[in-house]
């Protein structure tokens, strides 16, 4: 099977070049769309640590559509796992999750092995957002929001810590909030979360397996540290100790702490991340955010408690806890008074839907008061990483919202990743100069390809209409494109064709003429005696040996 990596739809293997968006289609399973001989794939829908996930559609029930889980090639190759620890390990996923019956579990009704090899895992499809991608648009949630979220999500892992399993991966990503529409007269910006359900049961352990406990132990497998790390309990980075439900309820701290911060309560690459955990506490939310009172900060922080011991001693005893401080919480600010504020590094600058609102100095914070609810495109930039870009949901409700910049390093080429469409193992050749021009199909504003969101409606989805050299007289550029020169951005390194006025990505003018500098003549002074001209600096006359004075 082959798939675009841009637009990401399935194709069989005759297919090689996209007919949406032109792209040359990649080879990513093994065999053609029709998995055992019953799932279509459709769109790929994302990728996991173990697998892909793909929206799929049952032709036994052709009016039911799926998603279909497959370990990832590359890993069933991969030299550092242990012979057939992908598999076990996906095993194990279907057989957790099949055993917990629960409407805030997502639900897996088959599992089993293609004949062209491909492991697959079928679950039910959550048509909907993660909660990661929630916190990215909103940044944070008032507490009676969170509480609300979380009583899902602590009844489905307590339906799992009944059935004696424990997730050990619980992270926001794992999470999936179903739409829910609005109901009619409803007003602008109400927000009405769906149904939750829990996902994602990798790195399950059965804790009441019939074998003994010194054989399951759950510290870091063979491979090391098995999880997510902002999201892991201090215990699961130690080797050799016993895991129990308390594992679960630190996760489920940090997930709270996240929804409240806007960050998860440690950050770090992997090293700092294990010596923060076994060694310090949480910062508080207080230092975070000014509308979080004493109660809820002290809840989440139970549960962050690095001493499992000193934790809720279930999942339920902590809800309780939260659900309690949420209720009586009340926040302080007016309700007209949305106030933003953006986390980012020393140095960076803050957009909002292009209007520069400052750079961020050594608080780490730029402070947006009186923002309008509704939606708006928020982009943080800093000299040498990517622009943070994305379109950010300002909350009617007057609660602080705190936004957590994500920088990530340009990358010296123009390879696709998985994070912007990639496949997997997907390369590309030489960077291509001709220039592709997309329209908004919200508000037809015509951009260059690249653009990923439009600067007059704030629209994500574009349609390329031309490339550069088309007759249109309405798109095509002055010259022809073999006699002109590509204009560079500055900032991004994006190639443009002669005659574009601004990036399509970072919005700054191109094709400025450079400035020459020329190295300035030094400053020369004279002596006041003989009249002997010296460089800048000289204090005593060669000549006449008089000191020389400015």
């Amino acid at each position: 099977m082959r798939e675009c990596p841009r637009c990401e739809i399935c194709y069989d293997d005759d297919v090689a070049i996209c007919p949406q968006d032109q792209s040359n289609t990649k080879h990513t399973l093994p065999g053609g769309r029709l998995l055992a001989t019953r799932y279509l794939l459709e769109k790929r829908l994302g990728r996991g640590a173990m697998g892909q996930v793909y929206l799929a559609r049952d032709q036994n029930l052709t009016t039911r559509r799926v998603a279909v889980k497959t370990v990832r090639p590359d890993i069933l190759s991969d030299e550092e796992l242990q012979e057939g620890e992908a598999i076990a390990r996906f095993e194990r996923e279907a057989h957790a999750a099949a055993s917990i019956q629960h409407p805030n579990v997502v639900g897996v009704t088959d599992f089993g092995k293609s004949p062209d090899g491909v492991f697959f895992l079928v679950m039910e499809y959550v048509e909907g957002e993660t909660l990661y991608q929630l916190l990215r648009r909103e940044g944070t949630l008032n507490p009676s929001r969170a509480a609300t979220i979380l009583r899902q999500v602590v009844a489905g892992v307590d339906a799992a810590h009944d059935a004696g399993i424990l997730h050990r991966d619980l992270k926001p990503a794992n999470i999936f909030i179903m739409h829910k529409r609005r109901k009619s007269g409803s007003a602008t910006g109400a927000v009405e979360d769906g149904f939750v359900k829990v996902g994602d049961f990798g790195l399950a352990k059965i804790v009441n397996a019939n074998r003994s406990e010194a054989t399951s132990a759950s510290g870091p497998a063979s491979r090391g540290i098995v999880g997510t790390p902002e999201y892991m309990a201090p215990e699961q980075m130690q080797p050799g100790v016993q895991l129990d439900a308390r594992a679960d309820i630190y996760a489920l701290g940090a997930i709270a702490y996240h929804m409240l911060g806007g960050r998860p309560p440690f950050t770090g690459d992997i090293t700092q991340l294990i010596a923060q955990k076994l060694m310090q506490d949480p910062p508080a939310l207080s230092s975070l955010r000014t509308d979080i009172s004493a109660e809820v900060e002290r809840a989440v922080l139970h549960a962050l408690a690095r001493d499992a011991t000193a934790r809720p001693a279930n999942a339920a005893d902590w809800l309780e806890e939260f659900d309690a401080a949420a209720t009586t919480h009340s926040g302080k600010l007016v309700k007209d008074d949305s106030r933003v504020v953006i986390m980012a590094p020393t140095g960076s600058e803050v957009y909002l839907d292009d209007e520069r609102h400052g750079s961020v100095g050594r608080s780490g914070r730029v402070i947006l008061p009186s923002v309008p609810a509704g939606r708006h495109v928020l982009r943080v930039a800093k000299s040498g990483e990517r622009d943070d870009e994305r379109v950010i949901e300002v909350r009617p409700d007057g609660a602080e919202q705190i936004i957590q910049a994500q920088f990530r390093t340009a990358p010296s080429s123009n390879q696709l990743t998985p994070s912007r469409g990639g496949s997997l193992d997907s390369r590309t050749g030489p960077r291509s100069t001709t220039l592709v021009v997309v329209v908004c199909t919200r508000c037809n504003a015509r951009f260059a390809e690249g653009v990923r969101f439009c600067g007059v409606c704030g629209n994500t989805t574009f349609q390329p209409i031309a490339p550069t050299g088309s007759n249109d007289p309405a798109i095509s550029l002055a010259g022809s494109a073999s006699e002109s020169r590509p204009v560079i951005c500055d900032r991004c390194g994006h190639e443009y064709s002669s005659g574009t006025k601004f990036c399509g990505r970072c919005g700054i003018p191109l094709g400025a003429a450079a400035l020459s500098w020329r190295s300035p003549r030094p400053v020369e002074i004279l002596c006041k005696l003989c009249g002997t001209s010296y460089p800048a600096g000289t204090r005593f006359c060669g000549r006449c040996g008089k000191s020389i004075s400015v």
